[in-house]
């Protein structure tokens, strides 16, 4: 009997078929995986928003000043705050309230900076951050017509299609320091 030196063609191809099968049902849970992470990350930040716009607002209130804000306000790269009508937040608080005290205590004091994705203005790990009228249910962005959601954050690129189904679209931080999943 002949020794056999290598491996012959059929033993070759079950193992392929073998690496084929692991990598396409691993793929899957891996985009899941990541998926979830990003949103879980992105959660920590809308936590820290949150806590944030709440804290300014027990000092807002303290003071005598009126509510904050009064318009959605997006957050974008070097903490320059928007409101709905696209005028900076710095001009649209003088406006409202003759000094720039609201927008220092919030962008000093109560705000951590947000390590935004390269290349991007206004996303951290793909979501958008957004914080909603006091007291005023508005249906911009993600507030969804809610007067208890401080702050929000969605995703666009993660519709129903994604791998987790729109699982992990978006968050609400609610009035009662709680997070509410946003489906899609």
């Amino acid at each position: 009997m002949q020794k056999r030196n290598g491996f012959t063609l059929l033993e070759v191809l079950i193992v392929v078929v073998i690496a084929v099968s692991v990598a396409a049902f691993a793929l899957p849970a891996y985009k899941k995986t990541q998926e979830k992470n990003k949103y879980m990350a992105a959660q920590g930040v809308l936590l820290d928003l949150g806590t944030a716009v709440r804290a300014l607002r027990a000092d807002v209130a303290a003071e005598g000043g009126t509510t904050f804000p009064t318009n959605t306000i997006t957050l974008t790269l070097m903490n320059t705050y928007q409101n709905g009508t696209g005028s900076s937040l710095t001009t649209d608080l003088k406006d409202q309230h003759n000094t720039d005290l609201l927008y220092s205590l919030f962008s000093r004091r109560y705000m951590q900076p947000i390590a935004y994705d390269t290349g991007s203005s206004s996303k951290y790990k793909g979501f958008g951050f957004f914080i909603c009228p006091d007291g005023t249910a508005k249906n911009d962005y993600c507030c969804n017509n809610d007067s208890a959601v401080v702050a929000c954050m969605y995703n666009n690129d993660l519709g129903s299609s994604s791998s987790t189904g729109g699982k992990y679209w978006g968050a609400a931080f609610m009035e009662d320091g709680s997070i509410r999943r946003i489906e899609k």
